[in-house]
C-alpha cells in the first residue's frame, strides 16, 4: 500500500514527546503512524477482495487468528494483537505499508484519504457512543 494520508494521534505525540505510554516503552527507534489511508500498488496471489489501483483505509491492528478474544469475534481485545506504532511494531508513516488484506478496507469513491485516514478514530467514537447509549438530544461535555 503507497501510504498517502497519515492522521497524527495523540498517541504518536505521547511517544514522541515522552517515550512510553505505560508499560509500551520505545526503547529503539520506530515509526510512529496508525491512522493511514492509501493506495493498493501490489496484492498477495490469494487476495481477491481488492486490487491495485483500489483506494483503501486500514485497520491498525493485527490479532492472532488463533486467538479465543478473535475466535469469538472480539479481536480488538486480543492481548496479542500487533498494533501499528505501538512498541515493538512500527507505524506507517513511511512511503510504503504491507497490510493483510483482512484488515484492509476498500474507500467509497466519495470519501477522501483523509477522511478514510480518520476511519479509525471515527469508529471509536462511534462504538463508544453505542455502548454508552447516547442518543440526539444527550448532553455531552466535549474535554481536551
Amino acid at each position: 500500500i503507497a501510504i498517502h494520508t497519515v492522521g497524527v494521534c495523540g498517541s504518536d505525540v505521547h511517544y514522541y514527546t515522552h517515550g512510553a505510554i505505560g508499560s509500551y516503552i520505545v526503547r529503539q527507534p520506530m515509526v510512529l503512524g496508525h491512522e493511514a489511508s492509501g493506495t493498493i500498488v501490489e496484492v498477495g496471489a490469494n487476495v481477491t477482495s481488492l486490487k491495485v489501483g483500489d483506494r483503501v483505509c486500514m485497520e491498525p491492528g493485527v490479532p492472532n487468528l488463533a486467538s479465543r478474544a478473535t475466535k469469538l469475534g472480539i479481536y480488538n481485545v486480543d492481548p496479542d494483537v500487533r498494533f501499528w506504532a505501538t512498541p515493538p511494531v512500527h507505524g506507517v508513516l513511511a512511503p510504503y505499508a504491507v497490510h493483510p488484506a483482512a484488515f484492509t478496507y476498500k474507500l467509497p469513491d466519495n470519501v477522501s484519504f483523509a477522511e478514510g485516514a480518520m476511519v479509525e478514530p471515527f469508529a471509536i467514537g462511534m462504538q463508544a457512543a453505542a455502548r454508552a447509549r447516547i442518543v440526539p438530544g444527550d448532553v455531552a461535555v466535549v474535554v481536551g
